[in-house]
């Protein structure tokens, strides 16, 4: 999906009106798997931007909400986050059709393999810390001061479960296993107020990280919503209940690849948020994590099936379901055991 050149011909229009003029040149696409399209910009001055579209077509009702995303950057830049800067947001469908913004392009290395190959132990070491203590300064801030205009709903949590698993199991598609694991979620997990500004899909290659190792940018907050801080938090500690080659897990792989541990990512985390997090409320968090993990594979398989998703990239992560399923089967046997840390 491009940008041809009509539409590129207003986006130019749209931003010569506000003092931002465009080279002539196409924007090229950059970027694997996103659901909001994204392309390099570069000014008049040959400096380089980024463009974020909605994807051409009908859109499922509250997806692709790139108003969120720049109401986010506005927020955290303000504030001083690692985000890019945002330049503008365009929701006048009367320009090209869809909404789209443009922002600060930030130079780095973006990393897919959880394992670093290419990279020293002490660079891996500082790159996963940088993880952590990000992730911790995101979840530190007051979202009173932030400015983002969110809804400050408590029970993010279980409403996001309840959405996951209500599209994939119904009467006539039952999983036993998923179900039983489902209601304990619901019936376990304790009331949880403390709400923090999340980011909804946190993870390594969501990130820009600089030559010196360190975090440069967080990308992508089109999931993000306040919710409890777990949610995020989980989503990147199963990575260490996950067998290696299976998605972005490492499982019990970490210290030959010498990566930090999960006690060591945990107190990282913790050193930048401020406070100590309850490990048995983790553990219910995990279990979340990985049933919604579950969940979007199965989605994928729905839309392959449907033959509406026959990208071998969604064909590979068909693949991967069955690991997932086996790594919450395992953590849910050991509950209330101490899943994460050991």
């Amino acid at each position: 999906m491009t940008v041809d050149n009509e539409e590129f011909k207003k986006i130019n229009s749209f931003s010569r009106k506000r003092n931002f003029n465009l080279s002539n040149k196409l924007p090229k696409k950059i970027g694997n798997g996103q659901s909001n399209p994204t392309y390099l910009l570069l000014d008049e001055n040959e400096k380089k931007f980024i463009l974020r579209a909605q994807p051409k077509g009908d859109l499922a009702r509250g997806a692709h909400r790139l108003d969120r995303e720049f109401h986010v950057l506005t927020g955290l830049n303000k504030n001083k986050f690692s985000v890019p800067k945002p330049i503008m947001l365009c929701e006048d469908k009367s320009i090209i059709g869809r909404d789209f913004y443009i922002m600060e392009y930030i130079d780095g290395n973006i990393y897919e393999d959880p394992f670093l190959p290419n990279n020293s132990p002490k660079e891996k070491r500082k790159i996963y810390g940088s993880l952590a203590n990000t992730l911790g300064q995101l979840h530190s801030y007051d979202i009173n001061k932030l400015d983002i205009p969110f809804k400050k709903n408590n029970g993010f949590m279980l409403r996001n479960l309840n959405i996951w698993y209500s599209q994939i199991f119904n009467d006539d598609n039952q999983d036993k296993d998923i179900s039983k694991i489902y209601n304990f979620i619901l019936k376990n997990t304790p009331e949880n107020k403390n709400l923090c500004l999340i980011h909804g899909d946190y993870k390594l290659d969501n990130l820009v990280i600089g030559p010196d190792s360190n975090c440069l940018a967080v990308l992508d907050w089109e999931l993000s919503a306040f919710g409890e801080p777990e949610v995020d938090l989980s989503f990147q500690m199963i990575n260490w209940l996950i067998p290696k080659g299976v998605l972005y897990g490492i499982g019990l792989e970490w210290n030959s690849y010498d990566l930090p541990s999960a006690k060591d990512f945990l107190k990282s985390y913790e050193e930048s948020y401020g406070r100590m997090v309850n490990l048995e409320l983790l553990n219910i968090y995990c279990l979340f994590s990985l049933t919604k993990l579950y969940c979007i594979l199965k989605g994928i398989e729905n839309r392959v099936k449907a033959g509406n998703a026959a990208s071998e990239e969604a064909i590979n992560k068909i693949k991967d379901a069955s690991g997932i399923k086996k790594a919450l089967m395992l953590a849910f046997e050991s509950f209330p055991n101490n899943m994460i840390i050991s």
